[in-house]
């Protein structure tokens, strides 16, 4: 494990130079992360620890962080030093004002308003819209009873099912539009990052299909909004519609609703469906874990339907998302810029700085998790648990990720079920890999085959 510094370690700033590696001059930091960024973080902080600089990017430094302390440092202790960094401000004219780009008191106002949607009793009722929707999924498995899925397909659909129904009470075909215009901002996000580096009057086709898809979310917003403002349905969207903060102060506006939407929406339908997905396929390669997963489920639960109550009683289902979020966390980078000058990890930080936070590579320090390759959710069950920062599939600090209630509710009732009903084994040999997007998402088909479990174990 890794020792904690005290304050006069923090604040003192060393003689020594910042470790890292030979960079090219203007942009030679982001080019350290070129061909597979996973690889080459585990790679950098093996040689260079974990606080390096990188290289410059422009006229500022770019440094890389994998450190736990030095991650406490900047996403909780000096967190006021630190904005949102440049590949953030790539979501911009996708999330508009939603909260996960504000600043300072205007973030501060926006979480105090939307976090009594994400309350843990308001999740918790939504227990029986996650079962439900896992069943509808199994159906349609069972339809084609034999056949190979691709884990990381079925997920995304389950969890986009969730995300409709929960936040606007709707059906994917009621807004395949939706889907279909934020697939198309995601898809050019992650394959070329043309939104941040492209200005806005550049003529181009990929340009021309970002407008287009833009248009069409804002549109089904509006209506959206409208009709959840005449009518609460009990739905998020309604929920958010009538928040107030203290002092019973206004709600959010149509444009930060449309806004707010949007950030849920992305961070509720891509994230959960990739960390579902990978946790699907290492347990049909760990049959032994499974084993126990399933037994464990039919012990607490005797065949019924679980419902949020039972979760504490299935510790072992948690701590195997846990480690599925370990070795594939569904957000391996986090990002932010020095407003001021600071000392972290004893080196100087200049004002302007940026700094790439990677949850992956913390995830992978062999100092910290022994063998970090392998699979092994007794890592969580063990009575002595890793320094804080050194796990932060949701982030940490002030601005930890507002939907983690929802989205381990979520999970861990999908998970229960899926251990009910069926047993998973691996279709083919392929190997489990990441590759880095804007998320972190399976290098190739994560094929599974679904067998199902003997039916008097389900209770009606």
């Amino acid at each position: 494990m890794s020792q904690t510094m005290n304050t006069a370690e923090r604040t003192t700033v060393t003689s020594s130079p910042v470790p890292g590696p030979m960079a090219l001059p203007l942009i030679g930091g982001l080019l350290q992360l070129r061909g597979d960024p996973l690889a080459r973080v585990v790679e950098l902080r093996a040689r260079h620890g974990g606080f390096m600089k990188l290289g410059p990017l422009g006229r500022r430094d770019l440094f890389l962080v994998t450190e736990p302390t030095a991650i406490r440092h900047v996403l909780s202790e000096n967190h006021k030093n630190y904005r949102k960094g440049q590949n953030a401000k790539a979501l911009a004219p996708i999330l508009g004002s939603g909260s996960l780009l504000l600043e300072g008191e205007q973030w501060r106002r926006r979480r105090r308003l939307i976090q009594p949607a994400f309350h843990k009793q308001h999740v918790a009722a939504l227990g029986n819209a996650f079962v439900d929707e896992t069943d509808a999924m199994l159906e349609r498995w069972r339809a084609k009873s034999g056949s190979a899925l691709d884990a990381r397909l079925e997920m995304l659909g389950l969890t986009m099912r969730l995300t409709l129904r929960n936040m606007f009470r709707a059906t994917p075909s009621t807004l395949e539009p939706l889907i279909a215009a934020w697939n198309t901002l995601y898809e050019e996000l992650t394959a070329s990052r043309r939104l941040a580096r492209l200005p806005s009057w550049v003529p181009t086709k990929q340009r021309a299909r970002v407008q287009a898809s833009l248009a069409t979310i804002d549109r089904i917003l509006a209506e959206l909004i409208a009709e959840r403002t005449r009518t609460d349905d009990g739905s998020l969207l309604a929920t958010l519609i009538r928040a107030r903060g203290e002092n019973d102060e206004p709600s959010l506006t149509g444009r930060e609703l449309r806004d707010e939407v949007m950030t849920i929406f992305v961070g509720g339908y891509e994230t959960s469906s990739n960390a579902l997905a990978f946790t699907v396929a290492l347990l049909a390669a760990h049959a032994d874990i499974a084993a126990r997963y399933r037994a464990e489920v039919d012990r607490v639960l005797g065949g019924r339907i679980p419902t949020a109550a039972d979760l504490e009683a299935l510790p072992l289902g948690r701590a195997i998302l846990q480690e599925a979020m370990r070795m594939f966390p569904p957000s391996w980078m986090i990002t932010r810029e020095a407003i001021a000058d600071d000392v972290v990890a004893g080196f100087a930080v200049p004002a302007g700085s940026q700094l790439l936070i990677s949850s992956y590579g913390v995830h992978h320090a062999p100092e910290l998790w022994s063998e970090p390759r392998r699979f092994d959710p007794d890592r969580f069950l063990a009575d002595a648990q890793p320094p804080k920062f050194s796990f932060m599939p949701f982030g940490g600090g002030p601005r930890v990720c507002l939907g983690e209630q929802y989205a381990m509710t979520e999970m861990q009732l999908a998970l229960a079920r899926l251990a009910q009903r069926v047993t998973l084994r691996p279709a083919g040999s392929g190997r489990i890999e990441a590759e880095a997007h804007i998320g972190l998402r399976p290098r190739n088909p994560l094929r599974v085959i679904p067998e199902w479990r003997d039916s008097t174990k389900e209770a009606p």
